[in-house]
């Protein structure tokens, strides 16, 4: 069989276009580059993104934006427990009663070395002062933040948000329960260049045509927990983004901290 040349990647691109990217991680991004093209990947290898507690999907993401070339922080102020073993696949059982973002981040750098991971263990504040955090944010594109870190405080979750509003700092949220999760994602205005075709369209074809340029507005994370389950109905949200906001609304009508175990019955009669 006749075997089919790769592209080279240093003929086929300018080499203004492939500025900010060494040989060393043409190789390594060898793959990318042919998908998503070198103005993607320079983004993604000058993007700062902040991992803020080590839940399930916030694990996965680690392991997905370090392989991809971004740059992470890993930040958690919580210790390695027996659950924390079981599910994050970074950590050891010789890694119990340590630092869970300074266990997983070493181990995250190992997957790719040209990337620089970081870890903080530092504690999870009051968020009074929206100001003094977004000072802290500015310093990252994203922030992925794991809803359990923060003991399921809607308020402090809003704050933070707010907080990354101000600093020009992308939001998501994700909220798992073992095999459930959710995300939500604030990115503020978000500019679409072109829209991906259809599987199967062929290319130069009438959707292909039509692609322009589109601008999207995201809310806040406070002004969609504002929304009721009617309004969010009319607009035909999916089913389990109606429950979604439904818990999170219930956990922020706690005077403190997250809903617990117990109160399952509570939250029945609240959606009622």
């Amino acid at each position: 069989p006749h075997r089919v040349p790769l592209i080279n990647i240093h003929r086929s691109t300018g080499v203004s276009e492939m500025a900010g990217i060494s040989e060393g991680e043409v190789a390594v991004y060898d793959r990318q580059l042919r998908l998503w093209g070198v103005q993607a990947q320079q983004r993604l290898l000058k993007a700062k993104v902040l991992l803020w507690g080590l839940e399930g999907c916030n694990v996965e993401a680690a392991k997905n934006l370090v392989l991809a070339g971004v740059s992470l922080t890993i930040r958690d102020h919580r210790t390695v427990g027996i659950a924390d073993v079981a599910y994050n696949y970074f950590l050891r059982e010789d890694d119990m009663g340590k630092g869970r973002a300074e266990s997983t981040a070493k181990r995250v750098q190992e997957m790719n070395p040209l990337c620089t991971v970081s870890s903080s263990s530092a504690p999870v504040g009051p968020c009074d002062d929206v100001a003094a955090l977004s000072k802290e944010l500015a310093a990252f594109d994203v922030l992925c933040l794991g809803f359990g870190v923060l003991d399921f405080d809607v308020k402090k979750a809003q704050a933070i948000d707010a907080a990354c509003r101000a600093a020009g700092c992308c939001f998501i949220l994700s909220v798992t329960c073992g095999e459930l999760a959710c995300f939500f994602s604030d990115l503020h205005k978000h500019t679409m260049q072109e829209r991906s075709g259809t599987q199967g369209s062929q290319p130069g074809g009438k959707e292909e045509s039509a692609s322009q340029v589109e601008e999207f507005d995201f809310p806040s994370l406070e002004a969609w927990l504002s929304s009721s389950p009617r309004e969010l109905q009319e607009k035909k949200v999916d089913d389990s983004i109606v429950l979604v906001s439904l818990f999170l609304a219930f956990a922020k009508s706690k005077a403190s901290g997250g809903p617990t175990r117990e109160e399952g019955g509570s939250f029945t009669a609240f959606c009622q």
